[in-house]
């Protein structure tokens, strides 16, 4: 794991991933869903793959009676030709492959959802992907495991302000560190 002062350069090769379930899938608990995505998201490095712990929080801006999520982080090292698009759409084929469908009620429960948050230092905005992802610096469930990896310095691409201070400045979330 990242010291809090370690800079963006440490990492500028690294794309990170949130992994979030609070479903049981084929695969078993919601735990053991993350568990196999963490082994399929490792297959799409050229390097060790970066794991954070698992965190458990409250639902976000979901529909009511949604439960309880899991979630994490992985950081890969993609291959000299995958682009960002490329990798959101494997990452969409193990979200299928684990049995997600899409409804198209936003933030509701789910088998697996997995986010692209930053791809290098990639800065881009189309109809399919927005990098970094448009709600890190607004959620706890993400910045935290990103900080366990990156460290509290971490300045997404993008932006002025450290993810460390971004989380310092959410209150209304609440997230425990499973292990």
């Amino acid at each position: 794991m990242s010291e809090e002062n370690a800079s963006n350069s440490d990492f500028a090769c690294y794309a990170f991933i949130s992994l979030g379930a609070n479903l049981p899938s084929a695969a078993g608990s919601p735990a053991d869903t993350i568990a196999l995505a963490f082994e399929c998201i490792s297959r799409l490095s050229s390097s060790e793959s970066l794991k954070s712990s698992l965190y458990s929080s409250s639902p976000v801006d979901s529909p009511a009676g949604t439960p309880d999520f899991l979630n994490a982080l992985a950081g890969i090292i993609p291959d000299d030709t995958e682009t960002p698009l490329s990798l959101l759409h494997k990452l969409q084929a193990i979200e299928d492959e684990a049995g997600r469908t899409r409804s198209g009620v936003i933030n509701e429960a789910r088998i697996l959802d997995l986010d692209l948050i930053v791809f290098k230092a990639a800065v881009c905005r189309t109809p399919e992907l927005i990098l970094p992802h448009p709600k890190t610096h607004k959620r706890r469930f993400v910045l935290e495991p990103l900080i366990e990896i990156v460290g509290g310095s971490f300045v997404l691409p993008g932006m002025n302000k450290s993810i460390g201070s971004f989380a310092n400045n959410i209150h209304d979330q609440q997230l425990i560190k499973n292990s």
